[in-house]
């Protein structure tokens, strides 16, 4: 979807579009369902931790995809959960089993596999900006708003998200897009799916089972790309690209594994 919208848009545009128009209808809906709004305290960390995870992590992810396919995209953010992973342990001192440890590994072998190096310094910056983010502020979500329902801690942290791609792209491009049937249909995917609801369900999942385990699921994210980037973009995936999403997605399976416990 963002390799669509970023025909008609430039790309910090697009996401921002995407997050202000998913902060408005996160906060409609939290006020349609009568919720109540997280605690006033919490609210620099969310932004903080919006700003980082949304901001950063998909603003400059977009940047790279302007002239990076999305398959090597999507493994270099396969590092997200290795770094999660062991700064969690070390830091938020959540407990990894051996054959969590040996999926770790499995899905780094895989990014090592999978990405090429020709993707340049410029965008190996971008993509490694963009993985601090994503790293950072899941890190900082769980360590400072871990009580915050799923949802509401979305609709803020969408705001924060929303203000520093604003900044970013009023300093470093001149924004434009174009209302074609594509752009919308990439804009509403990102903006419902991904951004509400795909978010809402990963600060569920960052609540219930640890930043490790949660953001294991990015394993997954590769492997889906490839097959949506060949579907619909008809992207070239190599024989290397194609192991290393076999053993990234291995690896998600033994993070999120747990043996039946006798009796």
């Amino acid at each position: 979807a963002a390799k669509i919208g970023l025909i008609d848009a430039s790309p910090f545009a697009l996401v921002a579009v995407r997050l202000a128009i998913a902060a408005t209808a996160a906060a409609v809906l939290v006020r349609a369902f009568g919720r109540a709004w997280p605690r006033a305290a919490s609210w620099p960390h969310l932004l903080i931790g919006g700003a980082l995870l949304h901001g950063l992590g998909l603003a400059l992810a977009h940047a790279a995809l302007v002239s990076v396919d999305a398959t090597p995209t999507a493994l270099v953010h396969a590092i997200h959960p290795i770094l999660t992973t062991v700064l969690g342990s070390l830091l938020l001192r959540e407990r990894f089993a051996v054959w969590q440890w040996l999926g770790v590994a499995l899905g780094f072998a895989g990014v090592v596999l999978g990405v090429p190096l020709a993707l340049g310094t410029g965008n190996l910056a971008l993509l490694g900006v963009s993985l601090f983010g994503l790293t950072g502020g899941t890190l900082y979500l769980r360590s400072f708003c871990a009580d915050v329902p799923p949802f509401e801690a979305t609709a803020v942290q969408l705001i924060g998200g929303a203000l520093i791609v604003l900044v970013l792209m009023l300093a470093f491009e001149t924004p434009h897009w174009r209302w074609t049937a594509p752009f919308i249909g990439a804009l509403a995917w990102n903006t419902i799916a991904m951004s509400i609801f795909g978010m809402a369900l990963y600060n569920l999942m960052l609540d219930r089972h640890g930043a490790g385990r949660a953001s294991a699921g990015f394993f997954l994210v590769p492997g889906a790309s490839a097959l949506m980037a060949y579907v619909l973009l008809a992207e070239h995936v190599t024989t290397m690209q194609i192991a290393g999403l076999a053993c990234a997605s291995t690896g998600v399976l033994l993070v999120w594994w747990r043996p039946a416990r006798a009796g």
